[in-house]
């Protein structure tokens, strides 16, 4: 009975304040959405990438690989002799580019057609290929079969022409046969084709590797063992691997770790902020309702039942909100999952399929739990002080009389000694690669500054106060006024705002410090004239260049030096780490002073000659290694073993790079592909006009793309801020949250101070008095969140460049926390706040003053 008559109390404050209501559930929706979009998008892409892994694979139970070089031929030799196994057959895959005017990717499997039926859906089956003439492709080197929709999209028929960009150049293929999209039909939405493997050897310049060996155990032999057996005929190749196809996804699982963290990041800040919006809407809620309290508790109500009402209240609007923002999320899963993927693309090189999102039970669970235990906790403080109402003191204001436990020395030491702690962490405590509880630290010091943030809220209003009178003159210190007598109210809404600028203020200066970095490697280390690159993504994993071009490029008037590059990942330490393979001795003669822990001359000698290699000082971070220790790579062809001549500072990957002479990989990795050519040119050799030259040169034969050095600087640059488009989503969610703060707070204060502005009205005070007195108010909550969101974004940008950086990817980042970014937040901040009390201000002009004077 009591329960139900407590019930009816609440159901009557939600109808008579629904807007506060409804922006209480938008909050709790918003964190839960994101949150749930976030885990449910990176399922989606991890899920997208397996499932065309596993398409690619067909019918195999087991596959051979070796890393992006792949491996020599003599491998299927041995795995077809191992008894045990029923079918197996090689494998390259490219994503190759068409010459059609529209171009777009294609990816291209090729496939041993004699050997593989049974493994390959697309093969031969007459229920889902259509292929007239079986010897005429396999006959001819210039076939190639492709998928229907392929096929429909270019109104190419058999016997049409298919154009492609190869390694060896521009060169037409003939279209020999036509098969459905199911199976292997079904990846990268159509756009994939078949051609025999040994022809690809040619045209995309593998020489004899093969990039995999998928195979089919024999129903006698489990795969189990057959993978047992095959490790061990294999030790021979040390770089080779043989693993179940859903292994590999697992893999890409690893490489995109970065994205997803990014992702979670982004979830998180959402959900923390949604929580100030509760904790500020149940704050003013209780001291709304003071005479309501104090009524209910004289009537015998007990002080359990006070705190269960506000709990349940919070509870319901928890499960109302959460259950909104599963369905949000879901939806918004498919945008997030498409952006996953873009930056897969651009960063990562890996392609996905489009599909919908992946929903999973227990994550919607999860998400639901989230949401409805985050409510109840921030609800639990403002529950806990209604509980606690004196009723014979009721009539008291209750702001006034909880100000001393706000501001309290107790709660000021804490707060101190929580952010002191914090800091100390970040700058004394060693850092380890891969421990995400070093987290711990920022959250520390982000508890320390919420329990000071009365104080500091009330100190930047008094600051504030003289030069609100000089400039907006009464209006402006009433406003002021509000702030410094409610702490409570105003320190819960400068909360939603200090966290959500906290990670506008420190994200952004978080990429300004990596770009400004990255920017002053670029410097130092690319200063090639021209740079040659195969793709328009950071790298590409199968389309490459041959050596010929390089050649014919090196033979062009005004070059003074070609160098090589190939760019690429190799497993190691259970983990995959960068590798660039370069003309050593022309990058020596073009770098200066860029080798750490080291004689600089003795490390050229070293690595040029093929007796060392140079490493990033990120993977000597990572892996505990320095100057003088031995680095072990398992090769198609045998150990790598070579020592550290020298560490170096490097951004090619998070993973951490090695730096060989290109002779020394070609030796050890049997690749000879170019990913990169940096072009020197002589002296007085304009490099605009030379771009135009060779652009006419290899135009129409190669696809390649070419920079000049501060384009190509430029393009990093790009692809950064793609890859950084995740944070900018995190300072958006920011931004949004943090307004519906405000505004939740402006109309709380409207209501609570509605005998005041009455007052104020009968007292000769014009409506547009009232109207700019909300307005200020809302002017001095944005200019005290930008004070207190700068000093914990410096807090948070140290955390990032120092301990995040280097726990994700083993850099060491500059601090730079720019001041004129402040400056440029202000007019933003205020543009929102006043944005947001527009209807707060809309609603004080229109109170009626008898009703007002007379609220209670």
């Amino acid at each position: 009975m009591m329960l139900s008559a407590l019930a009816s109390v609440t159901w009557r404050q939600w109808r008579l304040h629904k807007l506060r209501t409804l922006l209480t559930l938008v909050g709790i929706s918003i964190g839960v959405s994101v949150t749930f979009a976030v885990r449910t998008a990176n399922l989606t892409l991890i899920g997208s990438l397996s499932s065309t892994i596993e398409r690619l694979a067909g019918k195999s139970t087991l596959q051979v690989v070796a890393g992006e070089a792949g491996f020599p031929e003599e491998v299927w030799d041995v795995v077809r002799d191992t008894p045990g196994v029923k079918l197996s057959a090689p494998v390259i895959e490219v994503l190759a580019n068409t010459a059609f005017e529209d171009g777009g990717n294609l990816l291209i499997v090729g496939e041993d057609t004699l050997g593989e039926q049974g493994l390959r859906e697309f093969q031969f089956d007459e229920d889902s290929t259509e292929l007239s003439d079986p010897l005429v492709y396999l006959a001819q080197p210039d076939s190639i079969i492709v998928s229907r929709v392929f096929a429909e999209k270019h109104n190419l028929n058999e016997g049409d022409k298919l154009p492609l960009f190869t390694s060896n150049g521009r060169k037409e293929f003939t279209v020999r046969g036509v098969f459905k999209p199911t199976g292997i039909g079904e990846v990268f939405g159509g756009q994939i084709a078949a051609m025999d493997v040994f022809s690809m050897q040619v045209v995309f310049n593998r020489g004899r590797n093969f990039d995999r060996i998928d195979l089919m155990n024999d129903p006698g032999v489990t795969v189990d063992e057959l993978q047992a057996n095959l490790r061990e005929r294999l030790k021979a190749y040390p770089a080779v691997e043989v693993e179940r196809p859903t292994a590999r996804g697992k893999g890409i699982e690893n490489a995109v770790s970065a994205m997803s963290l990014g992702m979670s990041v982004a979830s998180f800040i959402a959900l923390l902020v949604g929580l100030f919006i509760i904790f500020n809407t149940f704050s003013i809620s209780v001291n709304q309702r003071w005479k309501e309290i104090g009524i209910l508790r004289a009537l015998g109500v007990e002080r359990g039942n006070v705190q269960r009402m506000f709990l349940g209240e919070a509870a319901v609007m928890g499960l109302i909100g959460s259950a909104l923002g599963i369905f949000i999320g879901y939806y918004l899963a498919i945008g997030a999952s498409r952006l996953m993927g873009d930056i897969a693309a651009l960063v990562y090189g890996y392609i996905s399929t489009e599909e919908p999102p992946i929903f999973r039970a227990d994550y919607a669970v999860s998400a639901f739990l989230i949401g409805v235990s985050a409510s109840v906790i921030a609800a639990w403080l403002p529950a806990r002080a209604a509980s606690r109402l004196d009723p014979a003191r009721a009539l008291h204001n209750i702001e006034t009389r909880q100000r001393e436990s706000v501001l309290g020395k107790f709660r000021l030491a804490s707060g101190i000694v929580l952010v002191a702690a914090g800091w100390a962490c970040i700058r004394f405590v060693p850092i380890t690669y891969g421990v995400m509880w070093q987290f711990l630290y920022i959250v520390v010091i982000t508890g320390g500054l919420l329990l000071l943030l009365p104080k500091l809220s009330e100190l930047t209003a008094r600051a504030l106060r003289p030069l609100m009178d000089r400039v907006f003159g009464s209006e402006g210190v009433l406003a002021v006024d509000a702030m410094i007598a409610a702490p409570r109210r105003t320190s819960a809404t400068v909360g939603a705002l200090m966290i959500g600028l906290m990670f506008v203020f420190s994200i952004a200066a978080y990429v300004r410090s990596y770009q400004s970095t990255v920017s002053r490697w670029m410097t130092r280390m690319i200063n090639s004239d021209l740079i040659v690159t195969s793709s328009d993504m950071a790298r590409s994993r199968t389309y490459h260049f041959s050596e010929d071009l390089a050649a014919r490029v090196a033979r062009l008037p005004g070059i003074k030096r070609v160098e090589n590059a190939r760019i690429t990942f190799i497993p190691y330490a259970d983990d995959s780490i960068g590798l660039v393979a370069i003309d050593m001795d022309g990058w020596f003669d073009r770098v200066n002073n860029v080798v750490e822990d080291a004689n600089e001359d003795r490390a050229r000698e070293l690595v040029t000659t093929g007796e060392g290699i140079l490493v990033a000082r990120n993977f000597a971070i990572r892996f505990g290694l320095g100057t003088g220790d031995r680095v072990q790579v398992n090769t198609p062809t045998g150990i790598f073993d070579r020592p550290i001549a020298g560490i170096i500072e490097d951004y090619t990957t998070e993973k951490g790079t090695l730096f060989l002479d290109r002779e020394l990989y070609k030796r050890f990795w049997q690749d000879p592909a170019v990913d990169m050519i940096e072009v020197n040119l002589l002296a007085g050799v304009d490099r605009e006009a030379f771009k135009r030259e060779l652009q006419r040169e290899i135009r129409g034969e190669h696809r390649a793309f070419i920079y000049t050095n501060s384009e190509y600087k430029q393009w990093v640059m790009d692809l950064i801020n793609g890859f950084f488009m995740l944070n900018y989503m995190q300072l958006a969610i920011a931004v949004l949250v943090a307004a519906l703060g405000i505004l939740n707070t402006l109309i709380i204060s409207v209501a609570e101070r509605k005998r005041e502005l009455g007052v104020l009205r009968a007292l000769g005070g014009l409506r547009g008095q009232v109207r700019k007195l909300i307005l200020l108010e809302a002017t001095a909550i944005a200019i005290i969140g930008v004070v207190t969101g700068a000093i914990a974004g410096a807090f948070n940008t140290y955390f990032l460049v120092r301990t995040a950086a280097m726990m994700i990817g083993g850099w060491a980042i500059p601090f730079e926390f720019p001041l004129w970014m402040i400056g440029a937040a202000l007019p933003v901040a205020i543009s929102i706040a006043l944005a947001a009390a527009w209807w707060p201000a809309r609603r004080a002009v229109g109170l009626n003053i008898v009703e007002a004077i007379g609220y209670e």
